[in-house]
């Protein structure tokens, strides 16, 4: 079978811009979650999130191009310039790339692409529409009785007057179509292998990149766009969360201290935005080309609890039956795995059937247990992805990041206190959405 490589590596988290930004504040146990700015939250018992740094989407695109940013939600953004971190880091010339630079390669390190034998898979979650401007429209589509008149929304009384439909763009909905994502990053960098769009929630970046993986292993495409971007930062997001009771409220005056991932003082998650895109490689087309290898993709799982948003299984079963379908297709065992990325969201019921799943595949090995989510936030589908990438870089440095925020560990989890180095062979990123859907990855490292 085709062995299948990670070769590049763009993130965008609360960190920063880059994977650069996003492995420097994990190593130094930084907490870049903070007081929302994005809207006023005045009304909303939590206000606190984490937010991306503020950017230029033009300043990631060609030139030709910079138009089409008009169109782009927030989530579809973050994963532009996600991509453009990877194909740059990856020293791929693809042609957003090669357009910036008057149509050639950078230099002799950078290698020419065969847009047919790219793929693109993004996750992606529930886009919000942007208020203002959904409110702005509403306003001449008023009944008489004040509710929302459809005949006023598409035909105004007065012809002088614009519809509520006639104040929106008429490309309006393509700014929110979940495959958006897909579909700007596909023809920015023209990647005309397959593709495709997963919205699993927080498990959507594993699933794709499982999906991307066998499109290489069956010869398809050498090369693939993977991951998953989202934005949580809004009203829509916020109150959704809220009244699931799945935030945290008592971190409204320390939001540094808020978000607790697989501790006993665990109060809720926080919201927040981010993802990331990883370059996935056919491994001889990698060698072939020179091209930079972070770590091998061993092995795929996936599961699904049944269970809906109700709540996890206490037990973690479905949550266990991905991480063992991922060691057996990696044709590993647990005592070969050092450290298990788990999704960490600081919810008490998510958690501890996490930590119940990872105590019954692993026993008493007690691998390392890094829950990232502590310095970042929930970022919905871009959660897996960046887990994804912190995995990646981790056996790259062979370093094991500590985790923010947990100091008293669930189920008697090893859940490093300080950043250090290791011998680090085999890490497992483990993640189930807050749906039910469950994917578990086994990243191993190339040497």
């Amino acid at each position: 079978m085709r062995r299948v490589v990670i070769t590049g590596i763009g993130a965008v988290s609360p960190h920063g811009l880059t994977s650069g930004d996003l492995w420097k504040g994990l190593t130094e146990m930084r907490s870049a979650i903070a007081p929302l700015s994005a809207f006023d939250p005045v009304a909303f018992p939590s206000r606190i999130a984490g937010q991306v740094p503020a950017f230029k989407t033009m300043d990631y695109v060609p030139k030709s191009y910079r138009k089409a940013t008009k169109i782009m939600a927030r989530d579809i953004e973050l994963a532009v310039l996600a991509a453009d971190g990877a194909v740059r880091d990856a020293h791929l010339a693809t042609r957003g790339v090669m357009e910036t630079v008057g149509g050639k390669k950078p230099d002799e390190s950078w290698f020419e692409v065969d847009s047919r034998r790219i793929g693109c898979n993004i996750g992606a979650g529930l886009i919000c529409a942007d208020l203002n401007e959904l409110a702005a429209a509403m306003v001449p589509a008023k009944g008489d009785d004040g509710s929302l008149s459809l005949q006023k929304w598409g035909k105004s009384d007065d012809p002088t007057k614009p519809s509520g439909m006639d104040l929106l763009t008429p490309l309006w909905l393509l700014k929110y179509l979940p495959n958006m994502l897909a579909c700007h990053v596909s023809i920015i960098h023209d990647t005309q292998g397959p593709s495709n769009t997963i919205t699993c929630q927080q498990a959507s970046a594993g699933l794709a990149l499982a999906e991307a993986c066998r499109t290489i292993q069956r010869g398809h495409a050498d090369i693939a766009l993977v991951g998953g971007c989202e934005s949580m930062v809004h009203p829509m997001g916020l109150m959704r969360w809220t009244l699931l009771n799945r935030l945290t409220t008592q971190g409204n005056q320390h939001p540094e201290l808020a978000c607790r991932p697989m501790d006993q003082a665990a109060s809720g998650t926080v919201i927040a935005e981010g993802g990331s895109v990883l370059i996935i490689e056919e491994l001889q087309h990698a060698l072939a080309r020179g091209g930079k290898i972070y770590a091998e993709v061993a092995g795929l799982g996936a599961s699904s609890s049944a269970r809906g948003i109700a709540g996890p299984d206490p037990a973690g079963e479905a949550m266990a039956v991905a991480m063992q379908k991922s060691m057996m297709d990696a044709g590993t065992n647990p005592a070969e795995v050092q450290m298990v990325i788990p999704s960490g969201y600081a919810i008490v019921s998510h958690d501890r059937a996490e930590a119940s799943a990872i105590n019954h595949v692993f026993g008493s090995l007690r691998p390392q247990v890094v829950a990232i989510r502590g310095g970042i936030g929930d970022a919905g589908a871009g959660a897996q992805a960046l887990d994804l990438a912190a995995a990646a870089m981790a056996l790259h440095h062979q370093t094991v990041p500590g985790t923010v925020n947990c100091t008293d560990p669930i189920g008697g989890l090893h859940v490093p206190q300080q950043t250090h180095t290791a011998a680090l062979q085999h890490v497992l990123v483990s993640t189930g959405s807050i749906a039910g859907q469950n994917s578990a990855v086994v990243l191993r490292r190339y040497a």
